[in-house]
Formats: C-alpha cells, sequence, structure tokens
C-alpha cells in the first residue's frame, strides 16, 4: 500500500462498513506511515482495489481504539490486524483468506506467533472459522477501547499460533 491508494482504501471503507466506523484519510494516511510494512492490497490487473488489511505489531491484549493512530509496540507480542475490506463484488475471489495469509508469513518473519483483531458487524463466526477465538478475560483499558466501538458487536479475538501456509 501507498500514500496514492489512500483514497480508494476510503472508498471501499465507505461501502464495507457502517458510518460509525468511519476513520478518516489523514488517520489512514498516518497508520500506513507508521506501519507500512504490514498494510496490503488487492486489486485488479487494472489498478481498482478489491481488498485491504492493515495491520501492526502489538502486545497482547492491547485494543486499539477507533479512529486512533497505531502505537507500534517496540516489543511486540504479536501482529494486530485492525482493518480488513473487501469489496462487495470481490466477496467469494479468496482475497480475506489471501490477506490472512500475507499476514500470518509477515508475523512469522518477525518472529511472532499470533494475531489479535478486533471482529465488528457480526463477523466472529468469520474468524473463528479462521481459527480465531474470542478472549473474554481484558485490561479495564481494552474493555474501554472495545466499548468505542458504539453498536458494532466488538469482540476482542486472537490466534494463537500461527501455522506455515501450505
Amino acid at each position: 500500500m501507498t500514500p496514492a491508494d489512500i483514497p480508494a482504501v476510503v472508498a471501499l471503507q465507505d461501502c464495507c462498513y457502517s458510518d460509525a466506523l468511519y476513520e478518516s484519510p489523514a488517520l489512514l494516511q498516518q497508520r500506513l506511515t507508521s506501519a507500512a510494512g504490514s498494510c496490503w492490497l488487492a486489486e485488479k490487473a487494472d489498478g481498482r482495489l478489491l481488498a485491504y488489511l492493515f495491520s501492526y505489531p502489538s502486545i497482547n491484549g492491547y485494543v486499539t481504539p477507533l479512529a486512533s493512530a497505531f502505537s507500534l509496540s517496540a516489543t511486540p507480542e504479536l501482529l494486530y490486524l485492525h482493518d480488513m475490506a473487501v469489496s462487495p463484488g470481490a466477496r467469494g475471489l479468496g482475497l480475506a483468506s489471501n490477506l490472512l495469509a500475507t499476514a500470518k508469513q509477515y508475523a512469522l518473519s518477525l518472529g511472532l506467533s499470533k494475531l489479535a483483531l478486533v471482529a465488528v458487524q457480526g463477523s466472529v463466526p468469520y474468524w473463528q472459522r479462521h481459527g480465531f477465538a474470542v478472549v473474554n478475560q481484558l485490561s479495564d483499558s481494552a474493555i474501554s477501547a472495545l466499548a468505542g466501538y458504539h453498536g458494532e458487536q466488538a469482540c476482542y479475538m486472537q490466534l494463537t499460533q500461527i501455522t506455515q501456509e501450505a
């Protein structure tokens, strides 16, 4: 992902998420600047954006508050998947699975064996199919951050053992 991709990312965000989950172009740019190595796209041959994933190295149990900057850890324990979206017209093509596989490989390259995320909009079953489990034992700050995802059924989840992709 590059800064030139941010307008297309915002457009895709707008068609995939509720207004309550909107995150500004300036914030997305900051995230890209701070974690460029862990932000990826899936595009058509003509360059049209089909899917994206923003992630960053983080610590166990930390929940990024909605609409806040990434806080990269100097001693990460996992790769945090903050935002993944797939264009409605591209669903069923395996793009989310491909982006997830890329994230797993990146995490392993950093020596990390876990992934974490906040599931929203009823996506818990999707993530469970990919091996993620709901984590209920959370710090007060994590619980507060989840509450900031107003009305989105936000749920912190982890994949506790990444395996090598075939």
